[in-house]
Parts: C-alpha cells; sequence; structure tokens
C-alpha cells in the first residue's frame, strides 16, 4: 500500500531549504520551535462544567464517553476564536503532543532537519495567514488567546493541510428515496499522520453573527472545513489531489470551503467562487445541496476547475483528476499509482440501482471485495475503498437529523458506526455495530499506522511474518516493503516464500520474477515476468524494466521491445522524471553484486 507522494507548495522547496537551513538559522530562530510557549491563560476558571457539558461565554461543548467532543461556539470571529481556544484547551494540547510527533516523524521521511521544517511551516503560514479575511485571522487570535497556544503555531495547525497534508479519501453521492440525495465520505488522513491524526477528530459548530451555521468534522485548530455541513443543507466533502504546479499565492482550501458554507445557500451559489478565488493545490469537491435533490463533484486546480453533476443514481470520487484537461496538471505518481485503479476497480462492482438507502452508502464505504471476488485489503498491494489509512468515516442523509460518523485509527468505517444529532445535548446513539477485522490484518494496520520509520516497520512486519508463517501475504508484504528499501536479500528470501505459497497471485508472481532477476536467474525471470500482466502502471515499469535488462545479453530484439513497451507507458502518463527518480534506482540496485 503506497504512500502517495505529498505535492503541494512546502514539498516543492524542501530541497533549497535543507541547503539554506545553515544561512536561515538565525532568521529561522523564533520560529523553529514546535508548539512554543504554551500560556495559561486564567480563562479556564471561567468555565462552568456540569456532567457532560461544559460552557464558556456563548460556547458550548459535549463529551461523551467513547464519543468525540462536540461543540458549538457562537458570537463575532474573535469571540468564536476565544470560545473554541478555552473549551477545547485539553483536546488542543493533547493535539500538539501528536502534531509533534508526526512533524518530526515527517522530517525523518523526508530527510529534512526538524527545526528547518517547522520553521518553514510557520513562515508560509504567516503568508497564508495575511491572505486570508480579517475575520478568520481575528478568530485564529481568540483561539490563541483562549488556549494559550503561540499565534505562530495556531496558524500553521489552521492552514497545515495547504502547507503539507496530503491523504487519499473516499467521496460518493448516491440518489435516496423521493429524489434526496446522500452522500458519503472516508478521511484517509492515516496515511500522513498514523496513529496520532487519527485519534485528534472534534466537531465543531459555528454560529457566526450574520452568516450561515456550518458544523465541520476535523481536527483541532482546523477552522477551515474539510467536511461538514450548514444549516442552509449543503454538505461537503474532500479528496486531496495532486498537481505540477501548486499556486504558492494561491487561496487556502479549507477556508475557501468555510467562507462558501457561510454565504451559499444552493449548488448554484457555490460555482462562482471557484472563479473567484484561485486555489493553491488541486481538491476533489464533493458537494450535496440535499434540500435541493442535487449533488456535484467539482474537480479543482490551481488554474482552472469543472463540475460533474449527479445526474444518475450513484457518482464516486477517488483522488484523481477525472476531467481530461485537467489531468495534464496531475503528477506522474498518481498517473501511474495504484491506489486510485483498486478503489475504483471496488466501486465498480457496486449495484447500480435506482433508489439508494444509507445503508446502501455504508456498503460502499466499508468495501473491500474487487471484481474477481478477491479482498483488496489483504492481497498484495491492493487498496480498498475502506483502508488502513482510513480514520473517519460520514454519512450526509437528506431525511436524517445531524450525521453519521465512524472514528478509528485505521478500517473507520468498518468501526462503530454512530447517529450524532443536530442537538449536541442528545448523545449520540450507536446506528450500526462494527464489522470484524481479521487479526492478521488489524496487526498490519497497526504496523501501517505507527510513526516510525520505513525500516522499524519492515522489521515490525518480518515479525509479523514469522507469527503468520503460513499466511502468504504478509510474507509477500514483507518482500514488497525490502524492495522499496532495497534490502535484498530480505527481498528475495519473502518473495519466494510468497510466490511458493500461491504461485496462482500474479503480484506475488511478478515479485518473485524480480527476485530471480536478482539471484541472476535470468531465465527463470523472464519466464515469471513475461507470463505476468502488471496490475497498474508503476508495477509494469517495473516489469518491463527488468525484463528489459535481464534480456539483453541472450535476445537483444526482445530486449528493445521491452524498451519500447515501457517507453508507450513513460509517454502515456508523462513519467519518465518520476521513473528516473522514483523506479530506476530501485532496479538498478538489483544488480549491485554484478
Amino acid at each position: 500500500m503506497k504512500k502517495q507522494t505529498k505535492r503541494t507548495v512546502l514539498w516543492s522547496i524542501l530541497a533549497i531549504v535543507a541547503v539554506l537551513v545553515i544561512v536561515l538559522a538565525v532568521f529561522l530562530a523564533d520560529l523553529s520551535a514546535f508548539p512554543g510557549n504554551i500560556k495559561e491563560t486564567g480563562y479556564q476558571n471561567q468555565v462552568v462544567t456540569s456532567g457532560v457539558k461544559s460552557t464558556f461565554h456563548d460556547g458550548v461543548i459535549y463529551r461523551y464517553p467513547g464519543i468525540v467532543p462536540m461543540m458549538e461556539v457562537a458570537g463575532d470571529y474573535y469571540e468564536m476564536g476565544l470560545q473554541y481556544g478555552v473549551l477545547l484547551r485539553p483536546e488542543i494540547l493533547n493535539g500538539m503532543d501528536s502534531m509533534t510527533k508526526i512533524l518530526k516523524w515527517n522530517a525523518d521521511e523526508m530527510g529534512v532537519p526538524y527545526p528547518a521544517l517547522v520553521g518553514l511551516i510557520k513562515y508560509q503560514a504567516r503568508q497564508m495567514a495575511a491572505g486570508l479575511p480579517q475575520k478568520y485571522q481575528d478568530e485564529m487570535k481568540g483561539v490563541s488567546n483562549g488556549s494559550g497556544v503561540p499565534y505562530d503555531t495556531v496558524i500553521s495547525c489552521c492552514l497545515f493541510y495547504d502547507i503539507g497534508m496530503g491523504m487519499g479519501c473516499t467521496g460518493v453521492l448516491m440518489r435516496g428515496s423521493d429524489g434526496s440525495i446522500i452522500q458519503g465520505r472516508n478521511n484517509d488522513t492515516a496515511a500522513f499522520g498514523g496513529e496520532e491524526l487519527a485519534k485528534m477528530t472534534v466537531v465543531v459548530r459555528y454560529k457566526a453573527k450574520g452568516a450561515n451555521v456550518v458544523t465541520h468534522m476535523d481536527q483541532p485548530f482546523y477552522m477551515g472545513v474539510e467536511t461538514g455541513y450548514s444549516d442552509k443543507g449543503l454538505t461537503f466533502g474532500e479528496e486531496t489531489l495532486y498537481v505540477k504546479k501548486p499556486d504558492p499565492n494561491g487561496f487556502s482550501l479549507p477556508y475557501l470551503i468555510r467562507i462558501v458554507m457561510e454565504e451559499a445557500s444552493t449548488l448554484d451559489q457555490i460555482y462562482p467562487y471557484f472563479d473567484k478565488y484561485h486555489t493553491i493545490g488541486a481538491y476533489g469537491c464533493v458537494w450535496g445541496d440535499i434540500d435541493a435533490g442535487r449533488g456535484a463533484v467539482v474537480q479543482l486546480t490551481p488554474t482552472a476547475w469543472v463540475k460533474n453533476e449527479l445526474k444518475d443514481s450513484l457518482l464516486w470520487n477517488f483522488n484523481r483528476l477525472y476531467d481530461q484537461e485537467l489531468a495534464k496538471q496531475q503528477v506522474a505518481s498518481v498517473n501511474v499509482s495504484n491506489s486510485n485503479i483498486d478503489r475504483e476497480a471496488v466501486a465498480s462492482t457496486y449495484p447500480q440501482k435506482p433508489v439508494y438507502t444509507i445503508d446502501d452508502v455504508v456498503k460502499f464505504v466499508r468495501a473491500q471485495i474487487g471484481p474477481d471476488g478477491t479482498d483488496y485489503s489483504w492481497c498484495g498491494t491492493k487498496r480498498p475503498v475502506c483502508n488502513w489509512a482510513a480514520s473517519q468515516m460520514m454519512i450526509f442523509d437528506t431525511k436524517s437529523d445531524g450525521f453519521y460518523m465512524a472514528v478509528g485509527p485505521y478500517y473507520a468505517a468498518r468501526q462503530n458506526i454512530y447517529h450524532f444529532y443536530n442537538d449536541f445535548s442528545k448523545q449520540p446513539e450507536l446506528f450500526m455495530p462494527a464489522v470484524p477485522i481479521e487479526p492478521v490484518i488489524e496487526k498490519a494496520a497497526q504496523i501501517e499506522n505507527r510513526l516510525v520509520n520505513k525500516e522499524e516497520k519492515l522489521k515490525a512486519f518480518i515479525d509479523l511474518a514469522q507469527q503468520y508463517k503460513d499466511d502468504a501475504n504478509v510474507q509477500f508484504l514483507v518482500a514488497y516493503k525490502a524492495f522499496k528499501l532495497s534490502k535484498l536479500d530480505i527481498f528475495t528470501e519473502y518473495a519466494e516464500k510468497a510466490y511458493d505459497m500461491d504461485p496462482a497471485n500474479s503480484e506475488y508472481q511478478m515479485y518473485a520474477g524480480i527476485a530471480a532477476y536478482q539471484k541472476k536467474d535470468l531465465e527463470k525471470a523472464v519466464g515469471l515476468l513475461d507470463g505476468v500482466t502488471a496490475r497498474y502502471p508503476e508495477q509494469d515499469l517495473i516489469r518491463l524494466t527488468v525484463l528489459e535488462k535481464a534480456s539483453t545479453a541472450k535476445d537483444p530484439q526482445k530486449a528493445a521491445q521491452y524498451t519500447a513497451q515501457k517507453q508507450a507507458v513513460l509517454d502515456k502518463y508523462g513519467a519518465e522524471s518520476y521513473y528516473n527518480s522514483a523506479i530506476l534506482p530501485l532496479i538498478n540496485a538489483l544488480d549491485k553484486d554484478k
């Protein structure tokens, strides 16, 4: 299961920052501490708590056992921020610990000095915050004053999605009875923040003076909207997309959505905002106008946007640009990846019906079985709709009071699903119980969600393979992760184990062929690789390159055919640069003993 490459403003200039870190050390000295000096504010003495309910000024928060916090804030924007900071302070402080771990892990993953990463995040956040309407800047100041967390840290967390987050999510619209709309969403946050981000969900409702009431479900400090709804019947969910050229001067997507929700009341009123505001990156925006029985997917890039309104009874959206013109902006790593292709394959099996129910939406966001009947949650690198990275699941329904949500560190839609009511004083009720997850799959998900380096994860998977010696897939996962790290002795051993256990699995066969090439058994390598079909373009590039190398000496004509096939894939997906930087070094490493 491959974590998608983060392609935002932050990542595009990290290499420059690494070079300049010494020169910038003095300049960044006040920026590089995270979270910084957290102060006691004295406001906590004004919080009145009775059972699960706590109040401060016009704000109120409910903390039911086993349920994520639910909070309402009201007034002008500074006052709402103050209430937010005061009432949510315990979750904010816990969130600061989690964010520190996440940032240190990301710095390690990217090979960037942690102080430089934090300094750049804070620097960029200042620039972005300065471009927001003043009311949102006032709100952030209120949060800082209410929580005691430094303003630089507050704005960095508020805008971190725009600076550097990358996630893989699912959005779906279904036609309900009597023309109603049902919207479902999986939020796959774990690929960015693992077990830490997954435990940070809060539900927040803004009652700003003169604006629509907006409710959203995000992490503490996310005061834009990534998932939410308004009292005008608009619902929203977002999928991260990746473009070659983000716009560093663009507008924050979560705050743009909050502006839209606070000001617009219908689907038609949404569209002009995308002409007025140009965003930083690219986003798949799934909208429901549940009162009007309409819905749409908007593909949004820094330069253009297109809409695709729900015309039939089912419309889904994964993490890719569907429009042919906009797709030209998409990064090559997404063009050749497996995760979108796999989820599309699983979604294609969903029954076509004229009318759907909430139960149908649950089945969609929980889906894991592919067209061939294979469980995509435990079959090589396949990635189902409900996967190890999914930490939130939400459903909005025209005919329901409130919304439905499940949270968990992984496979969120397969956890307990609760019905949350619009009246937060009413305790959420269990709507649908959790679906059991096989122990080996759950243990693998736990490993995937740890904020440790790739070598430590590999070791954990080796231990898991020793525990489940008869499970072919865990043997394969060891081989796959070892291949990505060029740990070749481990790779060949476990690739052969997986294939010996299940030779009918084409992906196991492919990596067994690569292992044969690494062991210089070229005839076996060609036999295995030439007789298998790659599941997705990146895998085909690996297969064809190894075939090309294995055939060069004995059959130059055949090698030339593999070269031509490989080039055709590179040309089709615009992946030459990505291939040279990310794929070819892994294959060249196989030759290190030659």
